[in-house]
Parts: structure tokens; C-alpha cells; sequence
């Protein structure tokens, strides 16, 4: 019974700790407004600029080669999501990481379909060898971007790249290879959302733009869009509530109600 105390007092307070970043880092959001620059898929686009406005940072979604490095080089963060893998993506995707690596601002890639595609998947590949920050996928595409069937692909993906993982499903693991956190938060009503995963890595990327410690960042993002669904799922009748709510509970969310809903563990202790 003591060890299970014991256990359940670090979670606890690893929860708290990870509530008050949370939240300070809201009230840097809302104070920075911060940009974050999206080439992202087409359906993404509108959800995603929803859940960066919601915490008070502001975007852009231009795909102009003509126009993409100058643009990079004013934002605070990139997301690179594979979704629509069309050539004008393809041509502003190269220019704008080398930007951003020239100009020292983070960058998240969400490989989407990379286990459905060879070629998303070399693709993807050939975009780890210019080290994001933050690698944003489900665990088929993490498995496969790490070409490992181990329950330990995302830590080898990140110790292999030295990036921080964020691999998100019924419970989000994150990880930079030596340490990992589970987020058991979340609801099943999230996959009724279209673009909600692409949608929860430029959320990532709100963070990442005023905090560039990677993996508190994603641990940040995780938790509030876990427990913001939670709460919306409870005033929700279906998937066009939830969005509307879902929005209202990332907007209103705070550190008192993170600490409450929340539940952060590390794994491997």
C-alpha cells in the first residue's frame, strides 16, 4: 500500500508540474501571439488554424515556393504534415525547413500514411535526415517510420534522430528516448473529427513557438487538448458539437482544471 501511495504521489505531482507549465504557457501565448506557419493537408487547414487561434496564436498556410523562406524566416514555428502530398507541397517543403533550420526555429513533422504509402514513407524518411524538433504521429506510422514493430519504436525513432516522438492514440507517449511520458487523457469522439490528429500537431507547434524545449512543449499540447476533450465530451451530442466544444474548452481550459483532469506518468520508473 505505501508504494502504491508513493506511485500515485509522483503522478500526481508530475501532473501538477505539467498543469502550471500549461498553463504559463497559455498566458505567453495570449501575451506573444506568437505565428506558426502550416503546410499542412487541405482538409486540416481550417481545424487547425481553429486550435491555434483558440490559445491566442496566430498562422499562416501559404504553400508559394516563391514566397515560402521569406515567410519561415518571420514565423515562430513550422509544421510539416504530409497529408496532401502534392507537388506544390513537395516544392515549398524543402525551402521552408531549410529555413527554418538556417533561421534556428523549431519544426514538427507529422508523417501522415506513411504504413499506407512507399512513397510517403521514403519521403517522410528523407525529411527525418533534417531533424525536426517534434515527430507527430499515430503508432502505425511512428512503427513505420522507425521500421520497427517494437512497442519501443517511438524511443527508437527518437534516439536515432534525436527528436522528441509525441506518438498519440488512446494514450499519448512522448518521448526523447531516454525519458517517456504516457497522457492518459483524451476521448474516443476525437476520431469523429476530421484532420484531428493533423489538427493536434499544429497545436503542438503553438508551443513549441514560445517554448523551445521540444518535449515539454508536446507534453504542454497533449495535456490540455486531452483534458480540453474530455470536458467538451461531456456537453457534446456528437462529432459537430464536439468541435464547437472542443474549441470553447481549449480556449477557457486552466491550470486548477488540468491538475484535476489530468493524468500525466512517466513511463520506465
Amino acid at each position: 500500500m505505501k508504494n502504491s501511495l508513493t506511485v500515485d504521489a509522483r503522478h500526481h505531482h508530475l501532473t501538477a508540474n505539467y498543469a502550471k507549465g500549461a498553463a504559463q504557457a497559455l498566458l505567453a501565448l495570449s501575451h506573444k501571439r506568437p505565428r506558426v506557419h502550416c503546410i499542412t493537408s487541405t482538409i486540416a487547414q481550417d481545424i487547425s488554424s481553429d486550435v491555434i487561434l483558440a490559445v491566442g496564436a496566430t498562422s499562416s498556410f501559404t504553400i508559394s515556393v516563391e514566397e515560402i523562406s521569406e515567410l519561415v524566416a518571420a514565423t515562430n514555428s513550422l509544421v510539416v504534415n504530409i497529408g496532401t502530398l502534392d507537388n506544390n507541397r513537395r516544392a515549398a517543403i524543402t525551402p521552408a525547413i531549410q529555413t527554418a533550420t538556417e533561421y534556428a526555429k523549431p519544426w514538427i513533422l507529422d508523417p501522415v500514411s506513411v504504413h499506407a504509402s512507399n512513397t510517403r514513407l521514403e519521403y517522410a524518411r528523407g525529411l527525418m535526415e533534417y531533424h525536426p524538433s517534434i515527430v507527430r504521429g499515430n503508432a502505425l506510422e511512428i512503427q513505420k517510420l522507425a521500421n520497427s514493430n517494437s512497442p519501443m519504436a517511438a524511443q527508437e525513432l527518437a534516439l536515432r534522430y534525436g527528436c522528441v516522438v509525441a506518438q498519440t492514440g488512446e494514450t499519448d507517449i512522448i518521448t526523447n528516448g531516454v525519458k517517456t511520458l504516457m497522457i492518459a487523457n483524451g476521448h474516443s469522439m476525437q476520431t469523429r473529427i476530421s484532420a484531428m490528429g493533423c489538427a493536434t500537431t499544429a497545436f503542438i507547434a503553438c508551443f513549441m513557438a514560445i517554448d523551445h524545449d521540444a518535449f515539454d512543449a508536446a507534453v504542454q499540447a497533449l495535456l490540455i487538448m486531452g483534458v480540453g476533450a474530455e470536458l467538451a465530451a461531456t456537453k457534446s451530442f456528437g462529432p459537430g458539437s464536439m468541435h464547437m466544444n472542443l474549441l470553447d474548452s481549449i480556449y477557457t481550459i486552466n491550470e486548477q482544471t488540468l491538475a484535476r483532469y489530468g493524468h500525466v506518468v512517466e513511463l520506465g520508473k
